[in-house]
């Protein structure tokens, strides 16, 4: 590759498949200057303050222009049941400057319930028009309100994978001032990492066209759900969305790596209203795979489901919040596992340092009743 490079002429297109001719883009690209700490911070900033209206479009005539910082988990309830006295909960700050700061870790620190779970994906109308049911109702689990949960739930994986996308196109910059070898090594995986971006985003999309057609048609009995209603408030508050590649028995159920299979998703929710603690899985009800993820979460013994939902939050979803008054109770190794659950997924280079340990145990909540909505799946 390199060789082919040096042999391009100056008004040939670029090798990276920039679509631009050489001379415009990688022509001497070694003797750029780098891309600067502050302006990379300056990027990730404007980055995590875009704006939109994930509504459905034929309502955005409607909109009041005005977006707002959206919460994806009930400021309300869910949030202000886990925060101390100051209003503040644990959670991980997922940018560019919360990684510097913690060595390359992601770790939980205290956040504001202001800012906890936020993105601007919503217009002040449509927020309060279409999560009405989840903030102003009690949660009773109507298929709306799964509904609600689960749209909210993809509006900000969209929100986030579209902000990825505009990651990776700025990564492209990191091979200023670097060597060829180098220089092709990081377009490289940025093309590979926006292959799966792409991919991921079709799939997203296809199933927010899905849901914008339940949601204007009002036929909310055509999404499944499975809810687990806890005797107590959770410690913690969850909301996420995941192509899962294998069920609780750790059986393959998907092959997430074959971009051209659309893959099945499922989104779900933690919370606490009320004095009692749910969790929610939702799905289109046409995804066989999703209820036979579900049917192995299910099987699991009663008095073990709440540590299994727990190392799954943390491993699985960025989206998670815990009390800040539950953290400090545990102990150094309960927090260290936690920490090594959160990286577990981000850890792409060799295998992590630290393992998971499952045999560390967490105060249970006690289950009660596990629902399910519109589906046949039983227990």
């Amino acid at each position: 590759m390199e060789n082919d490079k040096v042999k391009l002429g100056r008004n040939d297109k670029c090798w990276c498949n920039s679509g631009l001719k050489y001379k415009k883009c990688h022509l001497d690209r070694e003797r750029e200057i780098p891309v600067s700490k502050a302006e990379a911070l300056k990027f990730s900033k404007s980055n995590s303050q875009r704006k939109a209206c994930y509504a459905p479009a034929s309502m955005h005539e409607d909109c009041d222009k005005r977006i707002v910082q959206a919460h994806t988990l009930s400021k309300s309830s869910s949030l202000k049941a886990i925060a101390d006295p100051g209003n503040h909960v644990m959670g991980v700050v997922m940018n560019l400057p919360s990684l510097m700061r913690n060595n390359g870790r992601w770790v939980p620190e205290k956040i504001g319930i202001n800012q906890a779970s936020t993105f601007t994906g919503f217009c002040a109308v449509h927020d309060r028009i279409l999560f009405s049911c989840l903030e102003n109702e009690k949660f009773t689990g109507t298929d709306e309100q799964c509904f609600a949960l689960m749209f909210r739930s993809l509006s900000k994986e969209i929100y986030a994978k579209e902000g990825g996308w505009r990651s990776s196109d700025f990564a492209k910059k990191a091979d200023k001032g670097k060597l060829q070898a180098e220089q092709v090594y990081i377009q490289e995986f940025v093309r590979l990492h926006q292959s799966g971006l792409n991919a991921a985003m079709t799939e997203l999309n296809n199933l927010k066209t899905n849901l914008d057609r339940i949601l204007l048609s009002r036929q909310f009995s055509e999404i499944e759900s499975v809810i687990f209603t806890f005797s107590e408030p959770l410690p913690i508050a969850v909301s996420s969305i995941l192509s899962p590649e294998r069920d609780f028995d750790g059986t393959k159920i998907q092959d997430l790596n074959n971009l051209t299979v659309s893959t099945e998703q499922v989104c779900f929710n933690a919370f606490s209203s009320e004095g009692n603690g749910y969790v929610v899985f939702s799905w289109l009800g046409t995804s066989a795979i999703i209820r036979r993820f579900v049917r192995s979460l299910i099987k699991i013994p009663t008095d073990r489901i709440f540590n299994t939902l727990l190392y799954f939050f943390f491993a699985k979803a960025e989206n998670t919040y815990s009390s800040p008054e539950w953290w400090d109770s545990l102990s150094n190794k309960q927090r260290e596992n936690i920490g090594n659950m959160i990286m577990s997924g981000v850890e792409f280079f060799g295998s992590p340092t630290s393992r998971v340990d499952h045999s560390v145990d967490y105060n249970a909540a006690a289950l009660v009743e596990i629902r399910f909505s519109n589906s046949e799946i039983s227990s």
